[in-house]
């Protein structure tokens, strides 16, 4: 596993998480299945992506795959992010998580959640994106090709990692929020109005 990776992960952003952030709002007011939501999400997640990141830019893949079928939704197509990204080289390694559940008396009941964490590193010339975050968005709107696995965009150059989480929004991490101020101002309009006021903390509480 790519040791550099993990340890600046570990030291910069914990958790793939960060304080500083902006959470933007894609696929609303349009209704779940419409052809309009689809537009909408991929016209906005295409043109913040594009803004961040430029052809050039390297950034590592930060791929998280539970590998079982979503019993909601459904992973109808687990291999596509794969085969858009045939020709990248990945490492691989299995994760386990404990996490609890309870048991017909309300005790809590430890569980092993097993996991696939597989890191690739390109130029974004490289990555099809449009077509990746094509598939997130559809992943809970009933369309396919889909894509189920968690895809964190990770800039070290930039200190920026970003994660289209489905159709509903994206959030941008940065460790400093001046690196994001340009998208505060720009994009102002897009940012998701519950966690508004978090938001504008952060960026001193002005354009």
């Amino acid at each position: 596993m790519n040791e550099q990776l993990i340890q600046y992960i570990e030291q910069k952003f914990p958790g793939l998480r960060h304080d500083i952030h902006l959470r933007f709002e894609l696929g609303e007011p349009y209704d779940n299945g419409t052809d309009e939501r689809i537009k909408q999400v991929m016209y906005r997640v295409t043109t913040l992506f594009a803004h961040v990141f430029v052809p050039n830019d390297f950034v590592y893949l930060y791929i998280e795959d539970w590998e079982e079928e979503d019993p909601m939704f459904g992973n109808t197509t687990p291999n596509y992010i794969y085969d858009l990204l045939n020709g990248h080289n990945f490492e691989e390694q299995t994760m386990v998580d404990v996490e609890e559940d309870e048991d017909p008396l309300g005790n809590p009941v430890p569980f092993e959640n097993e996991r696939k964490l597989k890191i690739t590193c390109s130029q974004i010339r490289r990555i099809p994106y449009q077509k990746i975050l094509e598939g997130i968005a559809n992943y809970e709107q009933g369309r396919e090709p889909k894509i189920g696995q968690r895809v964190h965009f990770i800039c070290p150059e930039k200190d920026i990692v970003f994660l289209m989480y489905d159709d509903r929004g994206c959030i941008f991490y940065s460790d400093d929020p001046e690196k994001l101020r340009s998208m505060y101002v720009k994009f102002n309009d897009w940012i998701v109005d519950y966690w508004r006021q978090s938001i504008d903390e952060i960026f001193g509480g002005g354009k």
